[in-house]
Order: C-alpha cells, then structure tokens, then sequence
C-alpha cells in the first residue's frame, strides 16, 4: 500500500567518486523472535535483544550514466546450488566488489533514468513477509572512470503483522494531528 512507502525511509543520495565501491552486503538483517524492527520497535513500545532495519524492498535508482565501472552485482543471484561457503572459492571473494565483480551471476550497469527493484525478504506463503533472501546479497562495483550518482528508497515492513499495523495507524494518526 501507498502509506508504507510513504512512511518508510527516506530517499538516501550517493555519490561514488573514481574508486568508489561498496562490498557485497544484504540491505537487511534476519529477523527473529528476539529482534525488533527499527521503524515500528518505538511505537510497539517492546524492547528486543536486538534491532534490525527491516527493508523489505529496495528501490535503487541510477542518477547518471557511469563512464567506466559501477555496476551493481548481485555475486549468487540465480544459482539455485548456493551454499554460503561459496562466497569464498580459490582466494577468490565473491563478496569484494574491488576485484570480483566480473565473477558474479549478474551485473546491472548504470543508466541514467533506470531503477533495479527487489525483495529481500521472501514471502511467508501467506503474502507477508518472510525469511531473508541470501540471493539479494549486492554490491556496487568499483567506479573506474567518472562519478556514480544513484539513490536508494527501502520500503520497511515489520515481519510481525500486529506491529506493523500498530506502526501504520500511529503514522495515519500523526499525519492527521499535522493536517489539523
């Protein structure tokens, strides 16, 4: 629904210099029954042994064309064989974006006006939010020539239905309270 895109983070703007680059990582953390969700633990008023962003979906828009390099790598999407320990094979890290993103199973190059969207999460079966999705794992490559413009929109979803919807009624009544 339109109200948790509206209430989820704001759009964050990055610039990647010559040389610029970010490792492979997962833009979210798992979820069990001892974490909290960021966005949705101050109004649940629950304390948790620990806290995670819960970025259901990513939005990553290309701001500009990029002269050389800056791809965005997803090093193990599509292989339906992954095993975590393939990440690391013959001194070869899957996970640095400096030196292997020629080796990852797929690499989207920047286009200015252009966006690349996806779940890290899976679906719980039941059309919510489930388990974190291993295959999201991404990087951006390293910038050969020219700058890398580009903005990330996360769409936060709180596993926990009863908390999510607890989160969306406080952000219907907060903008109601600004409107009068």
């Amino acid at each position: 629904p339109p109200e948790i895109v509206e209430h989820s983070e704001p759009l964050q703007v990055v610039r990647y210099d010559q040389g610029g680059h970010y490792h492979a990582h997962m833009d979210s953390g798992p979820v069990f029954p001892e974490t909290a969700c960021s966005h949705t633990k101050l109004v649940a008023n629950e304390s948790a042994a620990f806290e995670t962003s819960c970025r259901y979906v990513t939005v990553l828009f290309y701001l500009n064309n990029v002269t050389g390099g800056g791809e965005t790598v997803f090093p193990i999407a599509d292989n339906r064989t992954y095993e975590e320990m393939s990440l690391i094979q013959n001194d070869i890290d899957l996970r640095d974006t400096r030196k292997n993103c020629d080796k990852g199973n797929l690499r989207v190059k920047p286009q200015q006006g252009t966006a690349v969207f996806w779940y890290n999460y899976l679906s719980d079966g039941e059309g919510w939010v489930g388990e974190l999705d291993d295959f999201a794992l991404h990087g951006g490559c390293l910038v050969t020539q020219g700058t890398k413009w580009i903005a990330n929109n996360w769409i936060n979803v709180d596993p926990n239905r009863r908390r999510q919807q607890q989160f969306q009624q406080e952000m219907e009544r907060f903008a109601g309270s600004e409107a009068g």
